[in-house]
């Protein structure tokens, strides 16, 4: 990606710097209706599908009753993205039912680490970002320090270390630990550290960098330690991101 033809333009003005990782913009939703549709099918069948779905339906509401004042506070932090969870964890409870929690999440995890690649890309402004002038993991760099800033309502960062190679940010809270507890589903809170785990792999070789989290709050550690290395300078060794 080193070839890509740089303009004028730096990585500060674009439209999506300072803009939180959670502050989707709407490229990251196109197609995902279609995804999850043949992830559907191919798991139920079109004979299934609309069982399936009725049944996610009445689990959605009853959710939305049980855990009304849960609800509330969501739609108070989040927004319009509060539609979202509920109806994730009424697919990962309608598949636990008749299966098991594991699988359940096994199912609800490959649809976001589908839906993942072409989503981080779009909430790095990836294209663009790749053509700004100066270094192109530097401007990874700054994109990275000025997102994670902006998150506050979803995420506190602990501390942020730098040097010309690597880019260390630690994050000691996090919203979706916060609404596994609030809709007693701690499953769904991992779904986020899944997004990651399966897209930066994908936007890695654009930026010249390498990815590595060996801790995340959502998988039981005291905090998500996220490191963005200059290719090349990761440490070596058999390593598998949480």
């Amino acid at each position: 990606m080193r070839n890509q033809p740089r303009s004028t333009q730096r990585v500060e003005d674009l439209e999506r710097y300072g803009k939180s990782l959670s502050d989707y913009p709407k490229e990251a939703f196109q197609g995902q209706g279609k995804v999850i549709f043949a992830v559907f099918r191919k798991k139920f069948g079109l004979s299934g599908l609309i069982p399936f779905t009725f049944r996610v339906v009445l689990e959605r509401r009853r959710i939305l009753k049980q855990y009304a004042k849960q609800y509330d506070e969501l739609v108070r932090l989040t927004g319009k993205l509060a539609k979202e969870p509920p109806m994730m964890i009424a697919m990962f409870n309608v598949i636990a039912r008749t299966e098991s929690r594991e699988q359940a999440y096994e199912f609800v995890k490959g649809i976001f680490q589908i839906i993942a690649l072409k989503s981080l890309p779009a909430i790095y402004q990836l294209d663009d970002l790749v053509k700004c002038e100066g270094d192109v993991f530097d401007n990874f760099k700054k994109f990275n320090v000025a997102m994670f800033k902006a998150g506050d309502r979803d995420y506190h960062v602990k501390e942020i270390e730098e040097d010309d190679n690597h880019l260390r940010i630690v994050v000691d809270s996090c919203l979706n630990v916060e609404i596994g507890r609030m809709f007693d589903c701690p499953e769904i809170a991992k779904l986020g550290c899944d997004h990651d785990v399966a897209s930066y792999p994908f936007v890695e070789p654009a930026v010249d960098a390498e990815f590595r989290r060996p801790c995340t709050l959502a998988k039981g550690d005291s905090l998500c330690d996220f490191n963005f290395y200059r290719k090349g300078f990761a440490p070596r060794g058999a390593f598998e991101n949480k």
